[in-house]
């Protein structure tokens, strides 16, 4: 395994355990966060508050990592999100996550995700591991 899959993979550990502080160390000071419709989360103080929002909005948020590769500084992560947000049920999204990583910390994360209805996630779930 490379150190930019080991990366990836402890990121996710720590995410789904709802750890900001090890969610946090593995990103750059200058760290950028891309969400799927182009908006920008820039610096650690920002990328922090943005894990905060979402723990705090998706209590039970949960990333299946589903593909990991990464080599060169870059990495790519397929996963499946879970999570239930109070008052809007049930959330899936479906999609990658594109990474580039400086000194052994992600600098950038170009987030691909989209939510899909909950049958269509656990059907694509099924087709994926057939």
């Amino acid at each position: 395994m490379t150190s930019e899959e080991q990366l990836i993979k402890r990121y996710f550990d720590a995410f789904n355990r709802h750890d900001l502080e090890g969610v946090v160390a593995c990103f750059h000071d200058e760290a950028v966060l891309v969400a799927p419709d182009g908006q920008r989360v820039v610096g650690i103080a920002e990328v922090r508050r943005s894990y905060e929002t979402e723990f705090a909005k998706f209590r039970d948020a949960h990333c299946e990592l589903r593909v990991c590769t990464g080599n060169s500084g870059r990495g790519v992560a397929e996963s499946r999100f879970t999570g239930t947000r109070e008052g809007r049920g049930k959330v899936e999204a479906i999609g990658a996550e594109v990474m580039e990583m400086v000194d052994g910390k992600i600098k950038e994360i170009r987030d691909y995700h989209h939510a899909v209805p909950t049958k269509a996630a656990q059907e694509a779930g099924v087709a994926a591991r057939s």
